[in-house]
This record gives structure tokens, sequence and C-alpha cells, in this order.
């Protein structure tokens, strides 16, 4: 069965791609990711492509609901973020730090907006990407928020307690084990020799991965979501600085909840409601 991720621009995708791509390594799992619908052309529709290449684990840095609804039976979640605070960190991410290129692609608009935000102080800047922001909120908008197999998570959860949030993610998508149960030290042992040339730790396991094979394991041990948020927490990310710490430049700007109340403006809450109605209450967060 295809497992899948949902994503959002500035809503941890990278964080969470970096998480399940690990994973997918440790268990062999064939990933395809997709940013845009050229990537699955020459077929007619995504569910078309992934018939037809029958992926493992598929991630989508900003699925639409028409191209979801072409896909088989699949077990799924989808991380969404507060609006405001995706318009605030698109702000800055947008500025200074997102690549013009993204998984080989480019991004023509970035290149065009980044420009115009340049000549724009941070107020005007904010107004200029609530409009730009459109091309990630209005998918999430549209989005079926009762589908019986994908698992709604909000990243403000996620990150406020990581473990239990990944562990449910892993859960879902059954490719994690209870911990405690069945044999969880050959697991562990076996996630450990997979990951050896990947991670280069530790040095003595990493040659012998590169010419011996891997060892065959459908499951992740129950501690498996622990030892990842520890290994891709904000801190080793953002090269050592605590969540709320500020570096502007940075792709891990920030990492915390809340923020557009430190940016947004009265004027620039109007301009949100007036562009996108009440998304910010349809998605279940408050004024």
């Amino acid at each position: 069965m295809l497992r899948a991720y949902f994503g959002r621009h500035k809503s941890a995708s990278t964080w969470a791609r970096s998480i399940l791509q690990e994973a997918a390594y440790a268990l062999d799992l064939k990933v395809v990711t997709i940013h845009v619908p050229e990537q699955w052309a020459p077929y007619d529709s995504l569910g078309d492509m992934i018939r037809a290449t029958r992926p493992d684990l598929l991630i989508m840095t900003n699925a639409q609901r028409e191209w979801v609804e072409t896909l088989p039976e699949m077990r799924a979640f989808h991380l969404i973020r507060d609006p405001r605070d995706i318009i605030v960190s698109g702000y800055f991410s947008h500025l200074n730090s997102h690549p013009e290129v993204v998984g080989g692609l480019p991004w023509p608009a970035l290149v065009e907006h980044r420009r115009n935000l340049r000549n724009l102080d941070e107020a005007g800047g904010l107004l200029a990407e609530v409009e730009f922001s459109s091309m990630f909120l209005d998918p999430m908008a549209e989005w079926d928020y009762t589908h019986p197999s994908i698992l709604e998570v909000r990243m403000e959860d996620a990150i406020a307690d990581p473990v239990k949030s990944w562990s449910t993610i892993l859960g879902h998508l059954d490719l994690l084990t209870p911990d405690g149960s069945g044999p969880e030290r050959l697991r562990r042992a076996a996630v450990k020799w997979n990951l050896a040339a990947r991670r280069e730790t530790p040095k003595v396991l990493a040659y012998p991965r590169m010419v011996l094979p891997r060892l065959p394991i459908h499951r992740l041990p129950g501690a498996y979501p622990a030892n990842a948020c520890a290994r891709f927490s904000f801190s080793r990310l953002s090269k050592g600085r605590e969540r709320g710490q500020e570096d502007v430049h940075s792709h891990y700007r920030r990492g915390v909840a809340g923020d557009w109340r430190n940016h947004l403006t009265a004027t620039h809450l109007a301009a949100l409601r007036e562009r996108y109605g009440n998304l910010v209450e349809h998605l279940g967060y408050e004024w």
C-alpha cells in the first residue's frame, strides 16, 4: 500500500522530509518527491504515475485536493500550520534564504517576488506576501479534512511534542512497531546497520555497509521516533540555536508557533481576512 506525506510550504516540510527520508532509507523504501505537476508528465494524472512507478512513499510539498483524489488506496498524513505564521515565515524565507531552484526545478515566481520584497520595507513586504501565499493557502482552504486515510497533524502540535507526534504519524503509516513489541533490539540493530553509511556513524560500520547487504526490516523499532527527533532537532538543524533564537538568513529562522503576533499588524490581518475569508477559523486556529 502507498504511504504519503502531504506537506505545506513553510510548515516544517524540510524537517518532516528529513525524518521520512531517513526512515525510508532504513526500511529500503522507494520514495518519490513531487513539487510541481510537471513532474508527473507525460502521465495524465498523479495517480497514473504512482500506479505505473509504484513507489512505497510519496512526498508532496504542496498537495492539492484534485491531485490527491487520483491516488490509489493509501495511508497518509497532512501537516498544516497557522496561515498567519506561514505568511511571516514565508516573508523572511522568500526575502533571504529559500533556494530559487528546488529539487532541480527552477522557481521563477520566487525570483520575481524576492526582487519585489527587496524594494519594500517589512510592512509592505508582508502585504505582498499575503497575496504571494495564495499558491499555498488556497490549496489548504480547498483540502478535504475528512478523508478517512489521511491523518491531520498541526505543526504546532508536532513541535510541541515531536516524539509523540512522530510516533502517531509513523504508526498511522504502518511503519512503526510499538515500543517493546517483539524483537525490539534486533530492529534497533538493523536500523543502525542500514543507516551507518548514510550517517557515517559509527565509523566502524560505514565501510562494511557499502559492500555488505542490508538487513531486511519492515517496520521501525518503537524507539525510532525519539532517536529521529533528537537527530533532526531544531538545534541541530539550525547549527546550535534553540527554538526562539532568530536568524533571519537561515532556513530554520526561529522555529516557534505564534510568531505572527510579532510582525502582523491590523492592516496585514485585514488583508489576510479579505483575501482568504475565514481560513484561520476553518483550520481551527483562534484570533
